[in-house]
């Protein structure tokens, strides 16, 4: 995974993200593949995750 500086806070942001619009409820969400998705994701070094309410 390739990360870059996230401003003057020092912390390193996966250029990559995770959006996060479809876990949680919605329409035909699978909650048992949404987590081995987000799993997935974290095992890949994903450290951004997009959890703006849509």
């Amino acid at each position: 995974m390739n990360y870059r500086l996230f401003g003057r806070t020092g912390w390193k942001v996966s250029e990559i993200g995770y959006g996060m619009w479809g876990i949680g409820g919605w329409t035909e969400s699978d909650d048992i593949l949404s987590a081995k998705s987000l799993d997935l994701a974290v095992e890949h070094g994903v450290n951004f995750f997009d959890t703006a309410w849509g």
